[in-house]
């Protein structure tokens, strides 16, 4: 067996892309996995032999770090014809199945980032199956988290709960990202799912269905990850540096919070289309308007995660990176079009279109300037408009001019689409326009109430 040493510096060595996660990596890791089992016995103790215990934590931070890796090589709408994204689902999936196979699981947490990973590599297929299958996967790491909690107990050691919480906000933030995927890949791509088929008619209210269910699952998940950041900060305080002891750093809050404010503001725009369908609201509302309310109470406090100060170990401020700057134009623009007026402050700063407290129409004008801007050093715009730039999907535009019409605007949705037509994710693709034409004909008169 490799002895500790030996296994941290092979983490530290992926960390650094020093060494490569490949065939033969993963084979000596299974050998691992196996040669621990060998110590098993009837019945098994509850407790690891010493000598186990000390390797286990390690050998789960060994298995997130090989299943991470390779992730990046993983395109996005990928199948197994394309031979560099099957080669590095099939490492990805070899390390899932290595965490299944560990025992005494519960000491090496860390773990279940490959089967997070694993979730992920579906995810990114963009497909029907894949996102079931992403689902699945969630759910296992989701239980199995529980599962390792219950064995350690309330009292157990401060570095395996610890882990278990660190773990959480991982998991989270993978199961928020499905989540948002699935929703704004369906609501996005309807149009050109419909004209080959693979959608019809009823599938629309199906999907609509499960759409809100997985978002809604994944909020709460997000909320707890968010929660138990703060436990992590004020217990243990966050890490300057990923190493075999920590894995919360000071930024714990921005993605997740990033995430989970997308989930729950999707959440809020379907709303409409549930309560057209007859759906009761859900979460123990007297009626949608209440649960309309209640979600954007939901989503502010969210939201108040990203605009938390960041500082480095220097006390030097940690900025967004820009695909996080990216994040925030796009979901105040969301809200700005469905919640039109309503009233955000931010003191991020890295553009003053985000510095507007109130998103009325000057505030979407600056938000999507900003969003189309080119970016002379990368050679390509700040960003799209996400979903609410692309959607085809007749009752989520529906349920948009709804949300508007609440707020007073009988109208300009769809002008702003009109006019922006460059944020749409899809738009340099043939026909692209045309589909988009057709769905906001098929959705009905902008001032009609839903069909």
């Amino acid at each position: 067996m490799m002895n500790a040493d030996e296994i941290r510096d092979i983490c530290r060595g992926i960390r650094t892309k020093k060494i490569i996660v490949d065939d033969d990596l993963l084979t000596r890791i299974e050998h691992e996995v196996t040669e621990y089992r060998t110590r098993l016995t009837q019945p098994r103790p509850h407790r690891p032999p010493a000598d186990i215990e000390e390797l286990l934590p390690l050998m789960g931070w060994l298995l997130l770090e090989a299943s991470l890796a390779p992730l990046w090589n993983v395109a996005t709408e990928w199948d197994d014809q394309q031979e560099k994204s099957r080669q590095a689902a099939q490492l990805i999936e070899r390390s899932a199945n290595a965490a299944r196979r560990l025992p005494w699981p519960h000491y090496a947490a860390r773990a279940l980032g490959a089967i997070r990973s694993h979730a992920l590599v579906e995810s990114k297929r963009d497909t029907e199956r894949g996102f079931d299958d992403a689902w699945i996967l969630h759910e296992e790491a989701r239980k199995k988290h529980a599962s390792f909690l219950d064995s350690h107990g309330p009292q157990g050691a401060e570095r395996y709960l610890r882990d278990l919480d660190e773990m959480l906000l991982q998991l989270a933030l993978a199961e928020t990202g499905t989540a948002c995927r699935t929703a704004e890949r369906v609501i996005g791509r309807w149009a050109e799912g419909k004209r080959t088929g693979d959608w019809t008619e009823a599938d629309g209210v199906r999907w609509t269905q499960q759409m809100f269910r997985r978002l809604s699952d994944a909020v709460d998940l997000g909320e707890q990850a968010l929660n138990t950041a703060e436990t992590i900060e004020h217990r243990w305080s966050f890490t300057a540096e990923v190493d075999e002891h920590r894995l919360a750093m000071a930024t714990s809050y921005r993605l997740p919070a990033v995430m989970t404010a997308r989930a729950v503001l999707l959440m809020y725009t379907l709303t409409p289309a549930l309560e057209n369908l007859g759906v009761p609201p859900t979460g123990g509302y007297a009626s949608w308007a209440d649960a309309r309310d209640g979600f954007l109470k939901r989503f502010h406090h969210v939201y108040s995660y990203i605009e938390r100060p960041v500082r480095r170990p220097d006390g030097a401020e940690w900025p967004l990176l820009l695909d996080h700057q990216r994040s925030v134009a796009q979901i105040r623009l969301h809200l700005a079009i469905v919640r039109p007026g309503a009233a955000i402050s931010s003191e991020l700063g890295f553009d003053p279109c985000v510095l507007r407290g109130t998103l009325d129409e000057r505030a979407v004008e600056a938000l999507s300037e900003w969003l189309a801007r080119f970016d002379e050093k990368r050679g390509k715009p700040n960003g799209d408009a996400n979903v609410i730039g692309c959607a085809t999907k007749p009752d989520f535009i529906q349920a948009v001019e709804v949300l508007r019409r609440e707020a007073g605007l009988a109208d300009g949705y769809r002008a702003w689409r009109q006019k922006w037509a460059e944020l749409d994710r899809y738009c340099a693709e043939p026909g692209r326009a045309e589909l988009v034409r057709q769905a906001f004909e098929e959705a009905g008169p902008e001032t009609a109430k839903p069909s």
